[in-house]
């Protein structure tokens, strides 16, 4: 009787996402614990998981189990006797040839049907294109060229979107895949906890930050410990490679900064304080350009114990390694591009890097990028300040959030609002009065001074 992969897992036709991730769990950890472990039984129960974690192509499976299909073929889930397998090796082998048979035709039609004839639909709209300048020497300037290009009908269907699921799905996606790691000292006690993600079979990437100091490390997964060391230490990214001996766990799929967009929606999971398999929800705020890269800024909530830990987006890609955050600010995260462990090499930090005691990690070459992003004055500037005017003796509360909005309390209860924007070393701000450009003379982590530029009026701020 040929099994569906439904009763590979153990679980009924219309179980949750989640009862199928633990369900997996479960036949794993008892495979690999059973002395002389089926390798075979092994490969089914992993592919059985991956079609079953996945959407799409659970949709596509639990299609074939429910259509017409002969006698002695699974359907919606369960199992049905094969009474005579050479028929159904027949039916199978005619199926195959009416789809080949159908696809040649369809071809045939294909080449065969006569071309469309030109149609205009909408308005035609005018694009102005400069064409590029020719290669030889001091060219005369052309002409631009005009192009009428038809508007597209009304009716066209959108691009489809690409497939997005909910906190829930990528959870049970991705999270027997993300680790705590333990970094011992000499006598076995945890000096450090952090996260990590396993990118291959027996590899888990982290912080080097988490690892660089420890006498021995553990891998936990599930209820699993394992031993690791490390196998290539990048201190310049702040990126360490562990071996994990005996780690039999799916990887996760590696997506590209590239792809992500300001805004785009991800999710952080790891360890924080220490509690294993913790998940929070955020978006991407900001790509920050910064002296080795990009930083990916971000508002899902972390805290020590994450370094190391995955930031995936909606389709559950490992976008992100959650590495630092911003001291004073709220919800100022920063993650590693997952696209740089393709970059890591055996390497010592520069010279002169330090970290920052304020944030979730920060030892490693890759502080200096850090200083350069938690530094900058559109960064330090979040937050809410205690204002008092120099000349004009009035105080008040500004509030500067990291989406560009402000809002300001005047002690003698007014309140105002607006946006501003930070460019170089002046704020520039666009309120219901009107806009106005301070300068900024003085920025750090507690205490900001603005020259407001008339008769020399100052107005000096305290972080609250």
């Amino acid at each position: 009787m040929k099994r569906t992969l439904y009763q590979i897992l153990g679980v009924e036709a219309d179980a949750t996402a989640e009862a199928i991730a633990g369900a997996y769990r479960g036949k794993l950890e008892a495979l690999q614990a059973a002395p002389g472990s089926d390798a075979a039984a092994l490969t089914l129960l992993r592919e059985a998981y991956q079609v079953l974690s996945n959407a799409p192509q659970r949709a596509a499976y639990d299609a074939s189990l429910t259509a017409p299909v002969p006698s002695g073929v699974a359907r919606r889930g369960r199992a049905v006797p094969v009474d005579d397998e050479e028929s159904g090796a027949g039916w199978m082998k005619w199926a195959i040839g009416g789809g080949i048979v159908l696809i040649a035709l369809g071809l045939w039609w294909w080449k065969a049907r006569p071309a469309p004839k030109p149609t205009v639909q909408g308005p035609p709209r005018v694009v102005i294109t400069q064409p590029a300048a020719p290669q030889s020497a001091e060219p005369a300037a052309p002409a631009p060229q005009i192009a009428i290009m038809n508007a597209a009908p009304e009716s066209a269907a959108p691009a489809p979107a690409p497939a997005t699921r909910s906190a829930e799905d990528v959870f049970a996606q991705v999270s027997m895949s993300v680790a705590r790691v333990n970094a011992l000292d000499g006598s076995g006690r945890t000096t450090m906890v952090g996260s990590g993600v396993v990118v291959e079979r027996g590899a888990v990437i982290t912080n080097c930050h988490v690892v660089s100091r420890a006498s021995a490390v553990q891998v936990k997964l599930g209820s699993n410990l394992h031993s690791g060391s490390v196998e290539v230490a990048d201190e310049e990214l702040d990126l360490c490679r562990l071996s994990v001996p005996g780690l039999d766990v799916p990887a996760v799929q590696v997506g590209a900064v590239g792809a992500l967009r300001t805004g785009q929606r991800v999710y952080a999971i790891g360890a924080p304080q220490g509690l294993d398999l913790t998940i929070s929800e955020g978006i991407v705020s900001s790509l920050r350009e910064v002296p080795g890269g990009t930083v990916i800024q971000t508002t899902a909530p972390v805290s020590r114990g994450s370094s190391g830990g995955g930031l995936f987006d909606a389709s559950g890609r490992l976008v992100g390694i959650v590495t630092f955050q911003h001291r004073y600010g709220q919800n100022l995260n920063f993650a590693l591009p997952a696209d740089r462990i393709g970059e890591m090499r055996a390497r010592r930090a520069s010279t002169g890097s330090t970290a920052s005691s304020g944030e979730v990690g920060g030892s490693a070459g890759v502080a200096s990028a850090q200083r350069a992003a938690s530094d900058s004055p559109a960064v330090l500037i979040v937050g809410t300040w205690q204002c008092f005017g120099s000349v004009s003796g009035r105080s008040g509360t500004y509030t500067y959030g990291p989406d560009g909005t402000v809002t300001l309390v005047t002690n003698d209860g007014l309140r105002g609002g607006g946006r501003y924007g930070v460019a170089g070393r002046s704020v520039r701000y666009s309120m219901s009065n009107g806009s106005f450009t301070y300068a900024i003379e003085h920025l750090d982590g507690s205490r900001m001074v603005l020259n407001i530029g008339v008769a020399g009026q100052r107005l000096a701020c305290e972080r609250r």
